[in-house]
């Protein structure tokens, strides 16, 4: 039962993260995807080689599986935020399944300009494992046990290790070859415009696993930097590492191993920003007392 309406009885804090992130998406994230032009793309689709095409058709699709999921799965992050009265999350979470909701609109937009249905076939292994069990299964447990630790495991898998790490590594690759062979100018649009609120969204995820840091538990950083360096950067250092291997390059022209290299520079970074909440938590200068 509802007990109290935060904006009334403490007001909303304007100076906080999350709600800037809040006033940047309403200023920023308004971008349509249905005002992107597909034409010239789906005249560059005809050149393309059979081998960059089926690239191209992976890729998108795997994006739309990741895209959808979190648009159906976020839910529960919401109601964590929710329960716990962050009201000013709550409000910039809205803006989050928004922006998800048509970063789906706009790869499907892409495949429908080009005449290609995609195939969720091509969602297989340890990828179809991440979205069709792994994540849900990780956002779901909120709804009923929103305890600090299984919040910051579903902040770190999506926010930081799937949008920070392999999705920024699969944008940087797209924008790369649509730049250097000059094709393509909607799906660069597109994928500019979802990067500018992935960005926020790293951010935001960043600004929950820090609350949780220095608010929380302190250790929830080693939780977390074991999570990714241990358990999920392995699965994409070995699916990559196998791939070059057995080729050094992938359909778009892009080397595995420069691709793995920027994906562990990303990981690096990420994990260098939740370090700085662990040493200036004052939860931990406490515990050494």
């Amino acid at each position: 039962m509802r007990t109290e309406i935060v904006s009334l009885s403490k007001g909303i804090n304007k100076e906080s993260f999350p709600y800037q992130l809040f006033q940047t998406a309403k200023k920023f994230g308004i971008w349509n995807p249905s005002d992107i032009d597909f034409s010239q793309d789906k005249e560059d689709w005809k050149k393309l080689s059979p081998e960059t095409q089926e690239t191209i058709k992976i890729k998108v699709s795997r994006h739309l599986v990741g895209e959808e999921a979190v648009t159906m799965d976020i839910l529960p992050m919401i109601m964590a935020c929710a329960k716990k009265g962050w009201l000013e999350e709550e409000m910039y979470l809205t803006t989050f399944v928004f922006e998800e909701a048509k970063h789906v609109e706009m790869f499907r937009l892409f495949m429908d300009a080009i005449g290609e249905p995609g195939d969720i076939n091509y969602s297989s292994g340890l990828h179809r494992e991440t979205w069709f069990e792994t994540l849900p299964t990780i956002m779901n447990r909120l709804i009923n046990d929103a305890t600090p630790q299984n919040m910051a495991e579903a902040a770190a898998i999506y926010n930081i290790y799937q949008e920070g790490i392999q999705a920024e590594t699969s944008y940087h690759t797209f924008t790369s070859f649509c730049k250097k062979n000059n094709v393509l100018p909607g799906l660069l649009e597109g994928i500019r415009n979802l990067q500018h609120d992935e960005s926020r969204h790293i951010s935001f995820g960043n600004h929950i696993l820090h609350r949780l840091i220095t608010e929380e538990d302190p250790e929830i950083y080693h939780f977390v930097e074991n999570k990714i360096r241990n358990e999920w950067w392995p699965i994409t250092e070995y699916t990559w590492g196998t791939l070059a291997q057995n080729g050094g390059t992938d359909g778009l022209g892009m080397k595995i191993s420069d691709m793995l290299a920027f994906a562990r520079k990303q990981l690096e970074v990420r994990l260098s920003i939740l370090k700085k909440s662990y040493d200036a938590s004052p939860l931990r200068e406490k515990a050494q007392l």
